[in-house]
């Protein structure tokens, strides 16, 4: 078990060290808008990412590929129309961060943002990445488990940034449990705030759902690589529409709604890839 971790140790070092060096550069060119450094730098992470999980042998993925194509070329098809899509992932394992990146088509995931605890933006080599790439943090008063406190100030600086991204055609991709799950077959309660957006902007909601994330790379692990299999799939949880001007009621009334209904679908492909996994 230590030899694999060992090589996905040393192979993602390698990655990342790859990838930091080539974001850094493209953010050096003078006569790119920083909006085309970070798409490009976007590409980067993902081509990257893609070569990376090829050098692991000993993980595989477990899925329709036929079904998840055509599930791809319908959130190509609302990018392209200017209808931007939030993107849920139900969150078990430090690996979920990097899923997207391996298996979305590269042209998608340039048109990707996501959230990421402030914390992640200091990391070693990684954190000067999500910052090259456009990733936008969460200003979290707390570190405690299940304890969401933001600093609001600081937050509607960059939920003001997001909103101008997504009104362009464009994917945010969420982990609506806020936290690395304990007990991965069984959904947290969904963050009705994290709503908020997809509400006023109509937005379509996706669910890429896993199993067996956290057997490849466990939830209290330093580092992941552990031989196993990853069950995913991909789904279109709800049909978003502009429901015209919204108050404040209106837009709560909305997220409660989205929130439990998301929820729902997403535990019902939870609970089916894990009942696939164990027949």
């Amino acid at each position: 078990m230590k030899g694999y971790t060992t090589w996905f140790q040393i192979c993602i070092s390698v990655t990342f060290i790859q990838i930091r060096l080539w974001c850094e550069l493209i953010h050096l060119l003078p006569c790119l808008s920083v909006t085309t450094k970070e798409r490009l730098s976007m590409n980067v992470l993902c081509v990257f990412l893609k070569i990376f999980i090829q050098t692991q042998f000993q993980v595989k993925f477990d899925m329709d590929r036929a079904r998840m194509n055509k599930s791809w070329n319908l959130i190509r098809s609302s990018l392209n129309s200017g209808k931007s899509v939030f993107l849920l992932m139900n969150h078990v394992s430090k690996l979920d961060g990097l899923l997207m990146a391996m298996l979305a088509p590269v042209d998608i995931t340039a048109k990707c943002k996501t959230y990421m605890n402030i914390r992640l933006f200091q990391a070693f080599l990684t954190g000067r990445i999500w910052k090259l790439v456009g990733h936008l943090p969460v200003h979290f008063k707390s570190d405690e488990h299940g304890v969401f406190k933001v600093d609001r100030e600081k937050q509607a600086v960059v939920s003001k940034k997001l909103r101008g991204f997504m009104e362009t055609g464009k994917i945010l991709i969420f982990c609506p449990e806020g936290q690395i799950n304990k007990n991965p077959r069984n959904l947290q309660p969904f963050r009705r705030g994290s709503f908020a957006l997809p509400a006023e902007l109509g937005m379509d909601i996706w669910a890429l759902t896993t199993q067996n994330c956290d057997g490849i790379w466990p939830r209290k692990a330093g580092m992941g690589g552990r031989p196993g299999s990853i069950k995913v799939a991909l789904k279109k949880i709800h049909n978003g529409k502009v429901n015209g001007k919204m108050d404040a009621d209106d837009i709560k009334e909305e997220c409660k709604v989205l929130a439990e209904k998301c929820q729902q679908s997403m535990q019902q492909e939870v609970s089916k890839l894990y009942l696939e996994a164990s027949s």
